[in-house]
């Protein structure tokens, strides 16, 4: 039997934000925080020992011997000691949510000389052990140093994703690409490019999940799409469940942790329009991508670029999400990195919570 393709499942889902609350119209675009930056309040541990610890005793549900999650200046520090998770005791669906990561320089067998780690674990259901002997059954978005916003499965269901073969140093990966079909995968699927900050500065995470779709952000760019994720044991999609952040051998930390129900309503139809479709670039000077809405007004929460070596753009963006109204014009400057390959040819778009901006695209080349 065919199992059902849902490239927009939550149009056709009930409205939740939290489970069984209907989303009300009026407040769709209201922030709520999730951590309180002084305790975990509405949050609960789930620990092990590391596989490599002398100290094997178990430690389990709310127990935190070591300290692993710690409340400082406003931040969750994560010390990576244990591994496990901090999660949310209640369920979401349907919401945008966003944090501030940053990692620091402590590290733990095993994984003492490899890139720090961490995760966003979403969809978590019981039980608490299901990953690795110490994580709920999800989907990981990772939070990983130079692979923030590649997919996991840690048993959520398998989703449908768009990825190609790719090179990660030496070894063959899967790449996500927008330009391929879509295939089931319960493997990694690495994110389109990295588009993190610099070491010791915060990286701004987001992910969309609408119904059993999902949308990862990273620092303002589209870098990994996830459509049907679907139980094959329970014969339905996924499509909410808690909330949770991993600890995996590496110290980081964890701010403005806050989410928003995706709102379903559109009045209109936004017609983005660039001045230039086709626009050259290269390293000796910003040029300018020029856009005004000759539609109705739109929400913008991101970009994306598609196509090869995409670090090799420098793409001012603005803040976002950001409301462009009728008439209203979005000025963006671009330029190419030192080094670019020439004839390298991307395309650049525009993101709203329901999924790219139709009928809008600019194409970027390097000179």
């Amino acid at each position: 039997m065919n199992k059902p393709i849902n490239l927009l499942s939550a149009f056709f889902a009930v409205l939740l934000l939290h489970t069984g609350s209907p989303v009300q119209a009026q407040s769709a675009a209201a922030w709520q925080s999730l951590f309180n930056g002084k305790d975990f309040t509405g949050w609960g541990t789930y620990l092990v020992p590391s596989r490599s610890a002398a100290d094997q005793t178990p430690i389990g549900l709310n127990k935190d011997p070591h300290g692993v999650f710690k409340v400082t200046d406003g931040m969750i520090h994560v010390s990576g000691q244990d591994w496990g998770g901090v999660f949310t005791e209640q369920s979401y669906g349907n919401y945008h949510l966003r944090y501030l990561v940053k990692f620091g320089k402590k590290k733990w067998a095993p994984r003492e000389n490899a890139v720090a780690d961490g995760g966003l674990l979403f969809h978590c259901s019981l039980p608490y052990d299901y990953g690795s002997k110490c994580w709920m059954r999800s989907i990981e978005m990772q939070i990983q140093e130079t692979d923030i916003g590649d997919y996991h499965n840690v048993g959520a269901g398998v989703p449908l994703l768009a990825f190609t073969p790719a090179k990660d140093d030496a070894d063959d990966v899967n790449q996500y690409n927008p330009y391929s079909p879509l295939k089931p995968t319960d493997k990694r699927v690495f994110r389109s490019g990295n588009f993190e900050s610099k070491p010791d500065e915060w990286t701004t995470g987001e992910l969309v999940a609408r119904g059993a779709d999902a949308v990862f952000i990273v620092n303002g760019f589209v870098v990994n799409r996830l459509y049907n994720i679907y139980r094959d044991d329970l014969q339905q999609q996924t499509t909410s469940g808690q909330i949770q952040f991993q600890s995996e051998g590496a110290e980081h930390f964890l701010k403005d942790i806050e989410l928003r129900p995706v709102r379903f309503e559109q009045k209109g139809s936004p017609i983005l329009v660039s001045t230039r479709k086709d626009i050259q670039v290269s390293d000796k000077g910003a040029q300018t991508i020029e856009i005004e809405n000759q539609g109705e007004e739109v929400e913008l929460i991101a970009a994306e670029l598609i196509g090869k070596q995409l670090e090799q753009f420098d793409v001012k963006l603005p803040k976002f999400p950001l409301t462009l109204k009728k008439g209203e014009k979005l000025k963006i400057p671009v330029q190419a990195r030192a080094g670019s390959t020439s004839g390298n040819n991307v395309k650049f778009r525009l993101e709203t919570v329901l999924g790219p901006v139709n009928d809008f695209a600019v194409n970027l080349k390097v000179k």
